[in-house]
């Protein structure tokens, strides 16, 4: 079993599905398939997969996944969304980097640093990951590269926003109030 997601093609967003709770409530009844476009309306109404039963076990769907998967089915209900893990959305796309996963333990990629944590400079990312318990698996890689292209994206996001900011010209998109906080 991997972890699953919805994923907003067009945005390039996605958001843990819960798991096992997701397979077994959205997948295995047929509301969604693994690589295959979503309806967000059915899965807002797939009401077995919003209502586990209140226990300790069940504490992290309730506080964490279903109101982020809510959230996010919520806004980007008219995107071009697909169900399953990253191998099915993200990996296929050659910039993964363009990627931000939000609501239930991100991923911290390049977007997540720049348009949830604010941060400007590369030492605040380091300094971050720093502090972690874990670091993220790119953090330490040397094949191609990937460390430097992350922070070669980094900072094409902070100069993007940069001159965004100074035009006084709002972004186009999905992008300037995702998940209802503007950026």
């Amino acid at each position: 079993m991997t972890n699953l997601y919805f994923a907003c093609t067009d945005c390039k967003v996605y958001v843990d599905a819960g798991y096992r709770w997701a397979s077994w409530w959205l997948e295995e009844p047929g509301i969604v398939k693994r690589g295959k476009p979503v309806s967000a309306e059915s899965v807002l109404s797939a009401r077995e997969y919003w209502t586990p039963v209140p226990t300790d076990s069940a504490e992290w769907l309730y506080s964490e996944v279903l109101p982020s998967v809510r959230r996010f089915l919520e806004e980007h209900r008219c995107h071009r969304l697909l169900f399953g893990n990253t191998a099915d959305f993200m990996l296929t796309d050659a910039n993964f980097l363009d990627w931000m996963q939000v609501g239930f333990l991100p991923l911290l990629l390049p977007r997540y640093f720049v348009e949830r944590l604010g941060f400007q400079t590369w030492d605040q990312v380091a300094n971050f990951i720093a502090r972690q318990d874990s670091t993220p698996w790119w953090w330490m890689l040397e094949w191609d590269n990937l460390h430097d292209k992350a922070r070669k994206k980094f900072q094409q996001l902070i100069e993007s926003k940069r001159a965004s900011d100074q035009s006084g010209r709002a972004r186009a998109g999905c992008h300037r109030t995702h998940h209802g906080k503007p950026m």
